[in-house]
This record gives structure tokens, sequence and C-alpha cells, in this order.
């Protein structure tokens, strides 16, 4: 006679995967383990980026081509809910948030404090690493521990979950150096190029002028703080932003990744001015490259961020950045194609959020 013993079933949880562009799955999913130093977060709040956007739209990013489907996702707080060996206990219960990017640690740009640009960077919801590591439009996730920020109870799950983009900004800020009394430029209002402005007004500069080819980003960037907001559309658009920074601008944040945005930010820079790309550029791309030379031109890439995190957790954390005010809509995990679509859509949107 024989026993049967029945199979007892894994713990699951509700996730989205992306299967190609336009194709986001529900999935019951194996309910993930905290690995040695590692913890496990119940999601509380995750936000879509640019990034994500891309993804769904296209299905990949330039060469950052999903080899399977994966959960997206890198901006996200939540609950520690257990720990792995090595963690202190203590953690559990913490309400934390969480830096995506786990770098190798021992390269030359890691050893010389450049780790964003270690080229065996691990990065949460991103198809730029194989295995891919998936991210937080999922009800739990895992995370190493010494990623893990945590946060005050006087800070939202929403202001949580906008701590990793902040952190490009000031990561931006950081690279073009001390921006105080300045006059800027940052073209394109999305929720980088918002961000932008509000930190620059942190860090001291002394106009901010917002450009977009919308009428609703330009509008809130003056409801935030802004001096005045430009049509990027508008034939004299050159000849309004000369006037506005008696005859050009100290620094340039690009934070649009378009073409036309590129060419109004060389043209738009003072002599011996500095620009700062952050929006990712369709490729190839045109602009008037020679003026940089002829203008003696700073241009810098800024990447993601490194050794910032803290800092712009501190600017939340103090109200020096208003990060609700940038927050649009919050969905539940559910309706996480609702979600997409909405924040593709760009219709009077900046941040779309999911609640698990």
């Amino acid at each position: 006679m024989t026993t049967m013993h029945k199979m007892e079933s894994k713990p699951k949880m509700k996730a989205f995967l992306l299967y190609g562009a336009k194709d986001l799955r529900a999935h019951d999913m194996d309910l993930p383990v905290a690995s040695p130093g590692h913890i496990m977060l119940r999601v509380k709040r995750a936000g879509i980026c640019g990034s994500d956007m891309h993804y769904y739209s296209h299905g990949k990013i330039g060469s950052f081509v999903p080899k399977r489907p994966f959960v997206l996702g890198h901006e996200f707080a939540g609950e520690i809910v257990s720990v792995g060996d090595g963690v202190s206990p203590s953690m559990i219960g913490q309400r934390a948030t969480v830096d995506p990017s786990i770098p190798c640690g021992k390269c030359k740009f890691c050893r010389g404090g450049r780790y964003n640009l270690c080229r065996d960077m691990r990065f949460y919801g991103s198809a730029s690493c194989d295995p891919h590591i998936d991210g937080g439009f999922a009800e739990y996730t895992i995370a190493p521990a010494k990623n893990c920020f945590v946060i005050p109870d006087s800070m939202g799950w929403g202001e949580a979950a906008m701590i990793e983009p902040l952190s490009v900004v000031v990561h931006a800020a950081r690279r073009a150096g001390d921006i105080a009394s300045r006059r800027i430029l940052v073209t394109g209002g999305g929720a980088i190029g918002q961000l932008m402005a509000l930190v620059a007004r942190a860090f001291g500069a002394s106009q901010i002028v917002m450009s977009d080819i919308a009428e609703y980003p330009r509008e809130l960037a003056i409801k935030l703080g802004a001096d005045a907001a430009l049509n990027a559309l508008d034939v004299d658009f050159e000849a309004q932003a000369s006037a506005l920074s008696q005859g050009g601008f100290d620094y340039v944040f690009e934070a649009s990744g378009s073409a036309l945005a590129l060419s109004q930010a060389i043209a738009s820079a003072e002599r011996g001015a500095t620009i700062v790309q952050v929006g990712t550029l369709p490729t190839p791309v045109t602009a008037p490259l020679n003026s940089i030379m002829a203008k003696e031109l700073n241009f810098i890439g800024s990447f993601r961020f490194a050794n910032v995190f803290a800092t712009a957790l501190d600017l939340a954390i103090s109200r020096r950045i208003n990060l609700s005010a940038l927050i649009s809509a919050v969905l539940p995990l559910s309706e996480m194609q609702k979600a997409m679509d909405l924040a593709v859509g760009k219709d009077e949107v900046v941040k779309i959020q999911i609640e698990p």
C-alpha cells in the first residue's frame, strides 16, 4: 500500500511581466525569499519611469533587449517583512525606499566612486543586465539590505517612491557644478525636468526657465516656482530665451531627449556655459555641434546617479523639494495596463504610480 503525499504549494504573489511591446501580463509568481544579505519588501508604491514607458512602447531600450519576460519598475518603496541571514531582524517592520543600482564594487569605476558607470551594473526592472532583476511592479520584491534607506513616518509612500528619480536629478546638478546664483534653462517638462527645476531652486539658482512643447508642463513649472516657461515650438524661441536670460543661460539641463531641445539648448547657452544631457536622445541625432566649439561650451553627460541617494532623501525629508506635487495619479496594481497607458499618453500627467 502506498501513501500519496500532497505537495505543498509555494506562496504566490501578483506581478505584471513585460513580454514585448504593449504586452504586459498579470502573473501569480512564487513569493521571493530573502537570501543572505537581503530583505523582502512588501511594495507599497512604485512609480512608472520613462524607461518603463520605453520598454512598454518598444519592447526594448536601444541595446537593452529583454531575453525573457520580467517585471519592470525601479522606483519603489515599501515595508520590510523578512530578512535573510546576516541582516538584523530589527529591520523587519521598517519603512524603506530602495536604491535600485547594484554595481560590482570592484572595477575602476566603482573604486573611483563613479559606480553608475560600472560595466557589470545590475539594475532593477532593466534588461541592461542578464539575468534581469525583477522590479517593483509586484506585491513583493527582494533587495540587498545595504540598498535600503529607512524613511520616517512623516514621509508618504508616494514621496518615498520618488527618491530614485530625485537622485537622478541631484546627480545631474552635481555634474554641472555650482549652480547657485546662476541662470538655468531646463528643456523638457516631464518628471525629470520638473524635478530638475525644483532642485535648481533648492540649490540657489537665480533664474529658472522651463521649455516644453505642451502647455500643461509649462503651467505646472510656473506653479511650482519657475520664473518663466517657453513653448519649444515657437518660431522665435531663441529670441525669447535670449531676452529672458539677457544673452544666454549659464547652465542648460536637457531633460527631454529631443533633438530639437538639444539644438535649442546649444543655441540658448551663454558663451562658456555648461549643458548637461540628462534625457536619452534618439540615434542618430543632428545638432549644431560647431556652436559647442565656437562658444566653448561644456557638454556633459549625466547617467543614472552615484553617491547621492542619501542626499536626495534628505532633500525630501526636509521638504525642500515638493515631491507630492508631481504625482498625477495612483492606480492599483490590478490596473497596471491602464496606468501604463495613462503614463505613455502624457495627457496632463507627470508621474503615475502603482499601489500593489
